[in-house]
């Protein structure tokens, strides 16, 4: 682990931007309590129901870029999914029923209409789970950057750890270094805003039990499904860019007709660092 002397170029600790806070202003918070947990929403818009859920260690606000665009046609329900943002905790070794209740969330705030989805990477996976558990059914779903589609590349030994760190501004520069590595394409990508919505995040996020992925066979629960799909990743993804022609044949085998998209240039948070071309995508594809 690196110590307080390993950041001497300390930078100033940056706040989220005034458009993000906002948008929070703007937003229905609604909270569900299926199986008796708390999960804190953000609710915009009217129209058909589309429920965002966001990667690990975030929040709703893995979606800043994308929401009041998608708001104009769609009721945006974003999620802090159990354990992370301003939701209760749920220590489960099951992402199925972590799954059952985001969905029994989303069946509330629906309110009886058939659904679309869009899950980023850790999302990804619990909004797939989610596909057979959503009673009123879920016409068109988005994977963005999702993690269990192919082959995977590690990223863990590089991250730098941040909790415990007495200094603030170190723990911005761990913050910073990790949004470069592993959310967006290197250090020079990394700005005061992104570094600030991670921190925001981040450091309310409750650690998972690890593991969790094992057992999933989340292209079977995709095949399960019947509606559209739609997978977007960015072709520099940390997690997935030696895998992407993998990963394209795997979801072409499942499900013929799907799309499949990759934006250059572009990391793992896509729909940050791409939100027109992501917002295009969505609002076609979604609609």
């Amino acid at each position: 682990m690196l110590s307080d002397s390993d950041y001497l170029d300390e930078p100033d600790i940056p706040t989220l931007p005034d458009w993000v806070q906002a948008l929070d202003d703007s937003a229905e918070k609604p909270v569900t309590r299926a199986g008796g947990i708390g999960i804190q929403w953000h609710v915009w818009g009217e129209g058909k129901p589309l429920y965002l859920l966001h990667g690990g260690h975030g929040s709703w606000m893995h979606w800043a870029r994308n929401i009041e665009w998608l708001s104009r046609n769609f009721r945006v329900m974003a999620a802090d999914l159990p354990s992370a943002g301003d939701s209760e905790t749920f220590d489960t070794d099951d992402l199925q029923e972590l799954a059952k209740l985001v969905a029994a969330g989303i069946d509330e705030l629906a309110g009886g209409e058939p659904v679309r989805g869009a899950g980023f990477s850790f999302g990804s996976v619990i909004g797939s789970l989610c596909l057979k558990y959503i009673e009123t059914g879920v016409d068109a779903y988005a994977l963005v950057g999702s993690p269990l589609l192919g082959g995977r590349s590690g990223v863990d030994g590089k991250l730098r750890k941040w909790r415990g760190m007495p200094v603030p501004e170190h723990r911005v520069a761990a913050h910073a270094h990790n949004v470069g590595l592993l959310m967006l394409t290197g250090a020079e990508s990394v700005t005061d805003e992104a570094t600030a919505i991670q921190m925001a995040h981040a450091e309310k996020a409750r650690p998972r039990k690890r593991g969790l992925f094992h057992n999933l066979d989340l292209l079977g629960e995709i095949e399960a499904w019947p509606g559209q799909l739609t997978v977007i990743y960015g072709s520099e993804d940390a997690i997935a860019r030696k895998h992407l022609d993998e990963r394209q044949a795997n979801v072409e085998r499942i499900k013929p007709g799907s799309e499949f998209h990759v934006i250059p240039d572009m990391g793992h948070w896509v729909q940050y660092q791409a939100a027109d071309q992501v917002n295009d995508i969505l609002m076609r594809r979604l609609d």
